[in-house]
């Protein structure tokens, strides 16, 4: 657990604006607000708070497109390998509603930045 602590003083004229501070410990929190106060800073203007940081995790969503059995006639290209998994979809045997519901369920932890297989860094060639 993080011993950090945010001091706010808050503006006179607008209490959603002010000044931030963030101190290592509640000592030095403690210091800080007792100069603030002595400064002659209204109490109620000062607030403190303490502070973990946490980690920030990104996820891109798959971009998924329905189509029908004549979207063949569609202007859009078609993606590479499509054909042979349309194949081995063919091939494959039904799947029952519950482990269809449970497989949509089961969160899967995309790698990232890789989209279609392709990680973003290749996508950008030397000019």
């Amino acid at each position: 657990m993080s011993n950090k602590v945010i001091v706010v003083v808050a503006d006179l004229d607008n209490a959603a604006h002010g000044e931030i501070n963030v101190l290592e410990s509640p000592d030095e929190a403690a210091q800080l607000v007792e100069t603030l106060i002595e400064s002659g800073y209204d109490q109620a203007r000062i607030r403190a708070f303490a502070a973990d940081e946490f980690q920030i995790s990104v996820y891109h969503r798959p971009v998924v497109a329905l189509t029908t059995a004549d979207a063949e006639t569609t202007d859009e290209p078609e993606l590479a390998g499509a054909s042979e998994e349309a194949d081995q979809e063919e091939d494959a045997p039904a799947v029952g509603a519950e482990l269809a519901a449970a497989l949509l369920k089961a969160e899967v932890a995309p790698e990232p930045f890789v989209r279609n297989g392709v990680r973003f860094s290749t996508q950008f060639g030397p000019a």
